[in-house]
């Protein structure tokens, strides 16, 4: 077990320690006896989008699942399906439970959800979180861009699909990851592009022969002038994403969030890529969950 962060664990009011090696954290979950990530206190602004972006469009996930094409819920980055908030007692869903919980509540479940990892303890103990709730789970060992192909070889390519990309880093997302999935017609996307990896590693990335930023963001270096600030660099290569993605035959919600800490740490951009007007009006319409900063581009 790796040394207990001071910040919050010694503060913890259940004795837990931090792993920092992956997250977790040392006291198990009551209800099921599983293991539980330890997030902070903003993971539950990104549950709360989750859940109300899958309650408002039920209407369209009934369409698919009543017909033959089905609405699958995809997350390449799934952990174990439950996590503490650090410094606290409260246990909650992670993101795949928090989907498929909801689309439940919702009367239109997911026709299929599918979850991958690089660590398949996490993947088994989410399989069996959802299996508990009646849905039909498939799970994928791996990182995602491998395991990315092989889901998509998996679902109905004329379907509905919601996918949630939620990497630690930026290197964890290279945008081929992107590339695919935006060659399905019905695939909307919430994003998580850390800006804190931005922030703390941006000089560093800019010095590196091979840096994360060559997958993450694919012709950055021609598309920003490096001796500019850094925040205008950071704005600069945000701008040349959502650029790629436009080339994709995708669009991106025009909001694109910024989620804050609780010491208003920059935290990470949140942003919502779908093909379909629809999609992006029902973004627009529950976007907006807390008082975060709001980004326009």
């Amino acid at each position: 077990m790796a040394k207990a962060k001071a910040d919050f664990c010694e503060l913890c009011p259940v004795g837990g320690q931090f792993n920092s090696t992956d997250q977790t954290c040392s006291v198990l979950d009551l209800d099921d006896g599983l293991l539980l990530a330890c997030v902070g206190e903003w993971a539950e602004d990104k549950h709360a989008r989750v859940r109300k972006y899958v309650d408002i469009s039920r209407a369209a996930r009934r369409k698919f699942t009543d017909g033959l094409g089905g609405a699958t819920y995809i997350d390449p980055y799934c952990g174990p399906g439950r996590a503490r908030i650090r410094g606290t007692e409260r246990v909650v869903d992670g993101s795949a439970v928090v989907a498929a919980r909801q689309a439940i509540d919702s009367g239109v479940p997911f026709t299929e959800i599918h979850i991958a990892d690089t660590n398949e303890d996490f993947l088994i103990i989410a399989e069996k979180r959802l299996i508990k709730l009646g849905v039909k789970v498939k799970r994928y060992t791996g990182a995602a861009e491998d395991s990315i192909p092989r889901i998509l070889s998996a679902i109905n390519q004329h379907g509905l699909h919601f996918a949630l990309l939620d990497p630690y880093d930026l290197k964890s997302l290279p945008f081929d990851v992107i590339r695919q999935l935006a060659k399905i017609k019905h695939m909307d996307l919430l994003i998580h592009f850390s800006q804190q990896d931005l922030q703390r590693n941006l000089r560093r990335y800019i010095r590196m022969p091979q840096s994360p930023l060559d997958a993450f963001a694919p012709g950055w270096r021609e598309a920003i002038d490096e001796m500019r600030g850094d925040d205008v660099v950071r704005g600069k290569i945000l701008q040349h994403w959502l650029a790629l993605i436009r080339e994709c035959d995708m669009q991106a919600a025009e909001g694109v969030e910024e989620v804050t800490g609780s010491k208003n740490q920059h935290l990470y951009w949140l942003v919502f890529v779908a093909r379909h007007n629809l999609a992006i009006k029902f973004w627009e319409e529950i976007r907006s969950v807390t008082n975060q900063k709001l980004l326009g581009f």
